[in-house]
């Protein structure tokens, strides 16, 4: 029986948004980009396997939106993550009317689950906007195809798949399987993302165990941009389930707390490898790290 209770303990990863301010944007995962989400049915109940649920709070309005984030069964040894949201009151208002939804399609390759289609989707003042990248392993490319007025989705731009990159949500999910990430606290892993427009990558970091969670923080590592690192904060569960997710946008703390009745994921999926000792990118000192989060993490 799956649990639906949080525990304590684990961690978090975080992914990409739609505009061209992503470099800040991406790292919020379910928080503000992700606060404008209209709610998905829960159809297919046979086939959910995970559907956590969160409750954001913005300055004076303790629940601003409701976000969710699922995974399901595909068939064929494929998975399909997806977040979405819907905002309430005037925060609704204020938004425009602006919905967006992330989904991707994985399969198991290499002992990890690997994104096979990854799409962004915006609807914003009538107006509609659709991202999606294509993950070709056989040829070894990526595409990125774009959705265009009267001509549907074209491609625009295509690159040689050099080595295994990751979508926020594929990201999310193989560190939750502790199949990439840091494994234990004091230690910084990196992990590749889509190279569109540039090169990007997440750092995860592990903080302390403490009475609320381990701590963790996740930023972006954006070779041209070195100075804009945006970062979000969590406390983790023992399931790697962030329990409480926090970040500042434009100097506005917005904060995400999972409700009691999400019903989390088993430890191992059918097909999934039994995680093995992995090496971290670099193993900072414990008490830099204990430092470093106690210092950045409490809002």
């Amino acid at each position: 029986m799956r649990d639906r209770t949080p525990h304590a303990g684990g961690h978090l990863i975080s992914g990409r948004g739609l505009s061209a301010g992503r470099l800040h944007v991406c790292l919020i995962w379910l928080i503000l980009i992700l606060s404008w989400l209209p709610l998905s049915p829960a159809a297919a109940a046979p086939n959910l396997i995970e559907d956590l649920r969160y409750r954001l709070a913005v300055l004076v309005w303790p629940d601003a939106a409701r976000v969710r984030v699922t995974l399901r069964k595909k068939g064929k040894g494929r998975l399909v993550a997806e977040v979405s949201g819907e905002t309430q009151g005037l925060i609704k208002l204020l938004s425009g009317n602006r919905k967006e939804r992330l989904r991707t399609e994985m399969l198991w390759r290499k002992g990890r689950l690997a994104p096979v289609v990854y799409r962004e989707e915006a609807w914003r003042h009538g107006k509609h906007a659709l991202k999606e990248y294509r993950f070709d392993y056989h040829r070894s490319r990526l595409s990125l195809w774009q959705w265009q007025q009267g001509k549907g989705l074209v491609k625009k731009w295509e690159t040689t798949l050099q080595k295994q990159v990751y979508d926020p949500l594929s990201a999310f999910y193989n560190c939750r399987l502790r199949l990439l990430g840091p494994t234990q606290a004091g230690e910084t892993s990196t992990i590749p993302g889509i190279p569109y427009p540039r090169p990007e990558a997440l750092e995860v970091r592990l903080g302390p165990e403490t009475k609320g969670g381990r701590k963790a923080m996740v930023s972006l590592i954006n070779p041209v941009y070195t100075d804009s690192r945006g970062k979000v904060f969590a406390f983790i569960d023992a399931r790697r389930v962030p329990r409480r997710v926090w970040t500042t946008v434009f100097g506005v703390t917005v904060t995400g707390t999972l409700l009691p009745d999400s019903l989390i994921m088993p430890a191992h999926l059918p097909g999934s490898p039994k995680p093995g000792p992995l090496a971290a990118s670099r193993r900072p000192g414990a008490a830099a790290t204990k430092n470093l989060i106690a210092k950045e993490c409490l809002p």
